[in-house]
């Protein structure tokens, strides 16, 4: 979702011309415009970025190689299947890939042609995908893209290291999903979580048609705020330093509430 971006970071460059950014992952599907996404990502310098699931399977489907357990397995053909279901088709369009070459694939699953369908992608933008960690954070916040246990601490040793250890931790991080109780459950963590992946009107002070707006917890704040899944999505931007926020819609305008 190119355009609300570019408008956010406009936004948050006009508030603060030196800001910390830090990004929760899944750059890639459902928009229409994953290349021009990460093309942009990778003119921000001094920009943090995390793995999301997304990225994870297209990782796996272009290199072979994942951070976290799937369903799939280390089968590129099998990720690709499973993920021309989730959008992946529109990021390999915007890639070069045809819709015919796309059928095709599906229709008859080969090696060769996976790698002929993903030809397009810049080496650029395989090697950003590769090297995407898990977490990043600071001193008083982190992130992860899915979901970090209530009852795991943060520090000491810090989650990049337990991650290391744990591939269930890493499954969790990229691919957990917090239930509304778990929200508002007191955590034993250090500092406070930033997460993405689940969209917020999954939970009951989203639902009903209310607008997207960042869920709020105990030491967590949830801000998948499904710009690319639904009309009256929002693509948000959350300042740690004044725990406000400001979010831009699908046509790339700002909006207030």
């Amino acid at each position: 979702m190119l355009p609300p971006l570019r408008a956010l970071l406009d936004e948050v460059h006009r508030r603060d011309p030196s800001p910390r950014i830090y990004f929760l992952g899944d750059y890639v599907n459902r928009g229409p415009d994953s290349r021009g996404v990460i093309d942009h990502l990778l003119t921000l310098e001094g920009a943090r970025f995390i793995r999301g699931n997304h990225d994870d399977m297209f990782d796996l489907i272009l290199h072979g190689h994942c951070e976290a357990e799937n369903i799939a397995g280390k089968d590129r053909l099998a990720a690709f299947k499973w993920f021309m279901q989730h959008g992946l088709d529109t990021t390999l369009h915007s890639y070069g890939a045809s819709a015919s070459q796309l059928d095709y694939l599906l229709a008859r699953p080969q090696m060769e042609m996976l790698d002929e369908v993903l030809a397009g992608v810049p080496d650029a933008h395989r090697a950003f995908l590769r090297e995407l960690p898990l977490t990043a954070g600071d001193e008083d916040f982190f992130i992860v893209h899915g979901q970090w246990p209530v009852d795991v601490h943060t520090l000491e040793p810090g989650i990049p290291s337990r991650l290391d250890r744990h591939a269930k931790l890493r499954g969790i991080a990229i691919w957990g999903r917090y239930n509304e109780l778990a929200i508002a459950q007191p955590k034993v963590w250090e500092r406070t979580g930033f997460v993405g992946h689940t969209p917020v009107d999954n939970y009951a002070p989203a639902k009903g048609g209310a607008p997207m707006l960042p869920v709020v917890g105990d030491k967590l704040v949830l801000l998948d705020t499904a710009v690319a899944l639904v009309e009256h999505g929002r693509l948000t931007a959350w300042c740690v330093d004044t725990q406000t926020f400001i979010q831009t819609d699908r046509q790339a305008r700002l909006v207030t509430s």
